[in-house]
């Protein structure tokens, strides 16, 4: 029996059924690679998708390597506190020291002449702590004991102090000086109210040898206004120069021009003329 021969196929049928399968495994391929649902945990992950998420992770880390690769590393900052930062109030500069059982005596000279032949003694003592300075006021007609307070920047007793006070001052000067540096400190003044502050603001104009009766000294020239202030208004200023002797510690010459609210003259000079 003899076989019928084979039939030929249409080579434009194939191809159109072969573009129709194509066409048909793309949309399959589509709907499974970018339609379908992420998987909900790991273990439901196909392969197939599992190594395409790595092969991603290995190429988005592989272009931030090439990113950063030669750039130099950031200087780390402070933490922001959210605010900006205000500036910090004034600190007091711890000022020079003296030691207990110290003698200093100045001669006084003041203009106009109420008290003649004056002088002013100050003996330093132990007082726990602290250093506490005696004071002998000394004239004519004559003579005073008080205990000016205690040499400390910004003690409390430096308020009850008027000119004599002028011992204090190197309580509120640094160790060391230089020239055109700039100086302020004060106290506050009789009657002590609320508000009432005198205040020197003053700068190193100079270093200079100075005579005085104990001798010659080597001194920081400090050039100062005093104010007098009172609910931030002035009611009255002055100028006083100190000769400040840093290897002493302390004050050889003082020079005060001008009329105070607690001072009845208007020109003072007091210069060391003994210490031991």
């Amino acid at each position: 029996m003899e076989r019928e021969p084979p039939r030929q196929q249409d080579p434009l049928a194939l191809a159109i059924f072969g573009a129709a399968i194509a066409l048909l495994a793309g949309l399959l391929l589509y709907v499974l690679v970018f339609k379908a649902p992420e998987p909900k945990t790991p273990e439901t992950a196909t392969p197939a998708r599992s190594f395409d998420l790595v092969e991603e992770v290995r190429r988005q880390v592989a272009g931030l390597a090439d990113k950063f690769r030669d750039k130099p590393a950031a200087t780390p900052q402070p933490p922001s506190t959210g605010a900006r930062s205000r500036p910090a109030p004034p600190v007091t500069v711890p000022g020079s020291s003296l030691e207990a059982g110290r003698t200093w005596l100045y001669v006084v000279v003041v203009e106009p002449p109420a008290w003649r032949e004056i002088t002013l003694t100050y003996r330093t003592q132990r007082e726990g702590a602290g250093i506490g300075v005696l004071t002998d006021f000394v004239h004519a007609g004559g003579k005073m004991n008080f205990h000016l307070g205690t040499f400390a920047a910004g003690h409390p007793s430096h308020v009850n102090t008027r000119f004599p006070g002028f011992f204090m001052h190197a309580s509120y000067l640094p160790p060391s000086l230089k020239e055109g540096q700039r100086l302020a400190w004060g106290w506050a003044w009789q009657p002590v109210r609320a508000g009432r502050l005198k205040r020197y603001e003053g700068q190193v104009a100079r270093w200079e040898n100075i005579q005085v009766p104990a001798g010659v000294f080597t001194a920081a020239v400090i050039e100062a206004e005093l104010l007098y202030l009172e609910e931030g208004e002035v009611q009255a200023r002055a100028r006083e120069t100190l000769w400040y002797v840093p290897e002493l510690a302390q004050v050889v010459k003082v020079l005060r021009e001008g009329r105070t609210p607690d001072e009845g003259s208007t020109r003072i000079v007091a210069e060391l003329a003994e210490f031991r």
